[in-house]
């Protein structure tokens, strides 16, 4: 990602509205999970849901958010720092297609998970949810390639207070719906979250059809560089996936301790990274890489410490209400004990892979494609392993984290070194 060209656009102002904009959202992100468990608690029925929805989570991870703003952000930055007014028709025709692909991928793998809940009573439910997911993920996609055009035109402060206005409506009716509707109401509360920030904010940036044309292509979307800039979360997604096959609420555990445990890795850890990259972008030095890889490490360590000493009472306090009883407590603690070290390695590996994603894209997409392809087949070895292998689903789901977390820390250690050697030859 070009961040020279990023933060060179960008006022004081914006980025601070930008960082506090960031903390309101997470604030907002732990309300809705401690409002679903309240309502839901661990029924199995919220479990299945869990289950079904990884599958749309998982690709918004690889389309959306991070690994979307990594591969298109430089590029609309450079257009808008050079043209006034740019013409959007082209990234509205490749988006809808984008959007549509999207959609037919989700229901090809949800609609088979669908079949393998062993519901009767709900499969109709769970169909309907897969459409439903299905339309959320294509509307999120297509929101966010406009969300990044309108921080490649510099209004990162819109920017910031659009996202939090989705997220913000969405939490607002969460609690009437799911009361009302059950897991349905989860589905409505975020299309209300989507269609309030398209409505304000999103809709004059649809509608640009005047000036230069901007060349885009399917290939502006560089599939590498969008895994491995998200990898922190496809990594927790899928071992979110194992944790469910085993037709049971364990899911529901597996949720609950996350939220708990990347909390600090979304709170802390990526605004760390983001000043790092900022500096990176002006100076390159070791000193600055030495120093977010000890502050991950250190807040890694002070995460197990905490979590063996007051997990129990910090779940008990923040989830234990409603529908969320006291051997969901003991149920969830025990598995963010269980989990705390893998997120260790996340943390750190998450700090260390910010200096190989300020590189150009051309200079890293070799060794962005290397690594993903040995990502996916540690994946596919996984599943592959468990289906010949009856351990149960919480087992599968630790070996999975705990496995995946490690490559993640070694390929960031290998991408530090990429990027020093590439800036030598530079």
């Amino acid at each position: 990602m070009n961040f020279k060209a990023i933060f060179a656009n960008k006022s004081t102002l914006d980025f601070l509205a930008m960082f506090s904009t960031n903390i309101i959202k997470k604030f907002i992100g732990f309300a809705k999970e401690v409002i679903l468990a309240s309502v839901f608690g661990s029924s199995l029925l919220y479990a299945n849901f869990i289950l079904i929805r990884t599958v749309s989570d998982l690709f918004s991870q690889l389309s959306n958010g991070n690994a979307l703003q990594a591969t298109l952000l430089s590029k609309f930055s450079n257009l808008y720092a050079n043209n006034e007014e740019i013409s959007l028709k082209q990234v509205r025709f490749i988006s809808k297609k984008i959007m549509i692909l999207l959609f037919v991928l989700s229901q090809l793998i949800q609609l088979p998970i669908v079949y393998y809940i062993d519901s009767t009573d709900h499969n109709l439910l769970f169909l309907f949810i897969s459409l439903i997911l299905g339309v959320i993920l294509c509307i999120n996609f297509y929101s966010s390639v406009f969300l990044i055009v309108m921080q490649g035109q510099g209004k990162f402060k819109t920017h910031s207070i659009a996202t939090t206005v989705d997220m913000f409506m969405s939490t607002i009716f969460l609690y009437p719906l799911t009361i009302y509707f059950s897991v349905v109401g989860i589905l409505a509360s975020r299309l209300i979250g989507f269609f309030s920030m398209i409505y304000k904010y999103l809709r004059p940036i649809y509608s640009i059809s005047d000036g230069k044309e901007v060349k885009f292509k399917i290939t502006d979307f560089n599939i590498s560089v969008m895994l491995l800039g998200n990898l922190a979360n496809v990594i927790v997604i899928f071992s979110r996936f194992i944790a469910g096959l085993d037709n049971d609420n364990n899911i529901t555990f597996f949720n609950y301790s996350v939220v708990l445990l990347n909390a600090l890795l979304t709170a802390v850890i990526l605004n760390i990274n983001t000043l790092v990259l900022a500096k990176l972008s002006v100076k390159n030095d070791i000193k600055i890489i030495l120093f977010s890889f000890f502050i991950a490490l250190g807040l890694g360590i002070l995460l197990v410490y905490l979590v063996d000493l007051y997990g129990e009472i910090t779940i008990q306090f923040i989830f234990q209400r409603g529908a969320f009883t006291q051997q969901d407590t003991l149920s969830t603690f025990a598995y963010a004990k269980d989990l705390s070290i893998s997120f260790v390695f996340i943390f750190i590996a998450s700090a260390l892979f910010q200096p190989f994603f300020s590189l150009s894209q051309n200079k890293i997409k070799k060794d962005a494609n290397i690594m993903a392809i040995i990502f996916s087949i540690f994946l596919v070895g996984l599943l592959i392993y468990f289906s010949f292998h009856t351990t149960n689903a919480r087992e599968n789901s630790l070996i999975t984290i705990y496995i995946l977390s490690f490559l993640f820390m070694l390929m960031s250690l290998y991408s530090v070194f990429r990027f020093y050697k590439i800036k030598m030859i530079k």
